[in-house]
């Protein structure tokens, strides 16, 4: 009889010719606190909990997580640098790997410099960090709905820290005007696309209020690198704007395939993040994964028409949401987001999808509201087809 007790112990123990009830078993333990294991890439058809389902859930926009140049790559680097370099990269830690990344990065978002931080979520205090030398900002606005990778760290600076109402422009200008004194300067924080329910920041406008108050503005455009503007450099691009008072970084995790956070600018903006704490004080990210994002961006600017192909199964998934009865707007962000009468409704039209071979998220991330909501995200390589049968089913459930 397996036991919870003997696959522990077979484990501390080093055993690797587990019996097939044990691997089950140790699945289950390790697996105890999620309901859905991922069993297999993620793409259009994705192996969830042992089975094979039109997978509309997570946000590898192209499908370069399993794409086999990419795979290629990360296992040359790991076969040539070993899995990381097991330093921070201000000591021993920096390999030529590394230095491709930004090589690329710099290259990819046309700027003059750019550095590779081992995670998307640590942009934003490293970026934090770099813009109070640069520009001695003396007060956060931060948009209600900002990811928590900006709210967990905004007040690490010990600066005030004022919402303003989400995507309001007007709220903002408020915000500033009553908490602003005269002479003080503003960061404005806000994500390039909200990851819930896929709205673009009217950036446009803040730019108006930023320099009528000689301020700065920081995005956080992890969901719009590789997906907004004509060669996929995000949210800024997207609406034709170069300011020196605009700021970005972005992941490698999502529309690029690999790992890591990256932030393109001037050497003076990131010269500060470079010799700062979180490059001196984290460890460098794997080979793999910088291996993955060299060849991913490598990728990207090599094929432009996947963009299109990508806005193309957006603007189909959302037209047909419309067409059930579901606002929607007409932008080209890949995710689609709705709610219905009530939390257990979207229960059970969830459940539903999955019982018919479909996985959308049953969300209650950031902005999602306190009933949560259903979310739908799509691929370039998702098939007309594939989206259509999305679109009927929950046609058939509301």
């Amino acid at each position: 009889m397996v036991t919870r007790r003997s696959v522990l112990k077979g484990l501390i123990g080093g055993a690797l010719a587990m019996t097939a009830g044990a691997r089950d078993l140790f699945a289950q333990l390790i697996g105890s606190n999620y309901k859905f294991i991922m069993g297999s890439g993620p793409g259009p058809e994705t192996v969830i909990n042992g089975k094979r389902y039109l997978y509309f859930g997570g946000t590898g926009y192209y499908g370069f997580q399993t794409h086999p140049e990419i795979i290629k790559a990360a296992q040359k680097a790991v076969a040539d640098f070993g899995t990381c370099s097991a330093t921070s990269r201000n000591v021993f830690g920096t390999s030529p790997l590394y230095l491709e990344v930004e090589k690329k990065a710099r290259e990819f978002f046309a700027m003059e410099d750019s550095i590779y931080l081992p995670s998307g979520y640590l942009i934003n205090i490293a970026c934090f960090q770099s813009l109070d030398q640069l520009h001695r900002f003396d007060a956060m606005f931060v948009d209600a709905g900002a990811h928590w990778s900006i709210t967990d760290f905004m007040y690490a600076l010990q600066k005030p820290v004022f919402s303003f109402a989400h995507v309001d422009a007007d709220s903002l200008e408020k915000s500033l005007k009553t908490n602003l004194k005269p002479s003080q300067k503003p960061l404005v924080v806000s994500d390039g696309i909200f990851p819930m329910f896929g709205k673009i920041a009217p950036i446009p406008e803040y730019l108006k209020l930023i320099e009528a108050y000689d301020g700065c503005m920081w995005l956080d455009d992890c969901h719009a690198l590789g997906v907004l503007g004509a060669n996929g450099r995000g949210t800024y691009e997207h609406y034709g704007l170069q300011s020196p008072r605009l700021y970005f970084g972005g992941t490698l995790s999502k529309a690029v395939g690999a790992h890591g956070g990256i932030i393109p600018g001037s050497q003076e903006f990131v010269l500060p993040i470079r010799a700062g704490h979180i490059a001196n004080g984290a460890n460098a990210s794997s080979s793999a994964a910088a291996a993955a994002g060299v060849k991913g961006m490598e990728l990207m600017m090599a094929q432009p028409k996947l963009r299109q192909q990508l806005w193309q199964n957006a603007r189909q998934l959302k037209a047909g949401l419309r067409k059930i009865g579901f606002e929607q707007d007409d932008s080209p962000v890949p995710i689609a987001a709705w709610t219905l009468k009530t939390s257990d409704e979207m229960d059970r039209v969830h459940a539903e999808l999955m019982n018919r071979g479909i996985a959308i998220q049953r969300s209650r991330y950031v902005g999602a509201g306190p009933n949560g909501a259903l979310r739908a995200v799509v691929f370039a390589n998702h098939t007309c087809e594939q989206i259509d049968r999305l679109l009927n089913g929950v046609k058939s459930l509301v």
